[in-house]
């Protein structure tokens, strides 16, 4: 499985800017079309991975295609945790079978070292 050259990106428009300018890649190191689709399950954009909403969330049972929702009965802002990591145990059940349409995972970004500051 590809990583990607460098990342991950610090905002949403970065990724955009990136994928735009054919710098990211899919698991078998195609390039990623430069411009994605709606996502069919939100309000977002198809990045190649599962839509925590394509799932039932596990925490307050909404349904595919459902915002989750708060104890009060109002939509939460963000999906449930336990949904977005079905939607990552899902990209990884992916992975191990050989899908390589999802997107490369990002590279592992470890800060550079601090350059010692010694006595002349």
């Amino acid at each position: 499985m590809n990583l990607q050259c460098f990342g991950p990106p610090s905002t949403r428009a970065e990724e955009r800017a990136w994928r735009a300018a054919g710098l990211l890649v899919d698991g078998a190191g195609r390039v990623l079309p430069a411009t994605v689709q709606p996502c069919a399950f939100c309000d977002g954009d198809d990045l190649g991975d599962t839509c925590p909403a394509s799932l039932t969330c596990l925490t307050c049972k909404a349904a595919p295609r459902q915002r989750c929702r708060r104890p009060s009965g109002h939509t939460a802002e963000q999906w449930h945790r336990r949904r977005v990591r079905a939607a990552d145990l899902e990209d990884q059940r992916r992975e191990e079978d050989g899908d390589t349409t999802l997107p490369a995972r990002w590279a592992d970004t470890q800060p550079a070292p601090t350059p010692s500051r010694g006595t002349r």
